[in-house]
């Protein structure tokens, strides 16, 4: 498995979580730049990865992200990152399926200010994949048989997949 694939596979499973309505790539920050950001929102951000010495095993270091819009009164606090936890462990768990193994990972909540009073939970996660070679490369999604690729939409100036139940948004 390459990075692109597993990459693809964790946004895929993420945009299959009920909650998740955004998925930014590689920084987590960039929900300042979209002040009509959808929330749920998966973020990510690469780490550090590595080879095994045998060359049969690849590391992925990510950080995940969950953030969501805080109300006025922030009364919702908890309950966002209690679901960032499970919608982060739920991702987590899911990757298994699909050959990408977690080790070890902790979770972290923090309130943040964005564009947006937001409230979330975050995991450092070291992923376990077998070596291979380039694969074709496409743009299916785990679970519904749908390989609709993402379309650009300039209104939100970003990647959008539409798919019978809801619209995904990748920044």
């Amino acid at each position: 498995m390459n990075l692109y694939q597993v990459i693809q596979a964790i946004e895929d499973t993420a945009a299959h979580q009920p909650p998740i309505a955004s998925v930014v790539r590689n920084d987590v920050f960039r929900l300042n730049a979209f002040p009509d950001m959808r929330y749920g929102v998966l973020a990510w951000l690469q780490g550090e990865h590595r080879a095994s010495g045998d060359g049969e095993l690849m590391e992925w270091s990510f950080t995940l992200f969950y953030v969501d819009r805080l109300t006025a009164d922030k009364g919702n606090e908890i309950e966002i990152q209690s679901t960032g936890i499970s919608v982060l462990e739920n991702v987590l768990r899911s990757l298994e399926a699909q050959g990408i193994f977690a080790g070890d990972y902790t979770f972290q909540t923090f309130n943040q200010r964005f564009t947006d009073e937001c409230a979330g939970v975050f995991c450092r996660v070291i992923f376990q994949t077998a070596k291979d070679g380039l694969c074709e490369q496409t743009w299916e999604w785990p679970g519904d048989g749908d390989k609709t690729a993402p379309e650009w939409d300039a209104a939100c100036q970003c990647w959008k997949r539409v798919t019978a139940e809801r619209v995904i948004y990748i920044y």
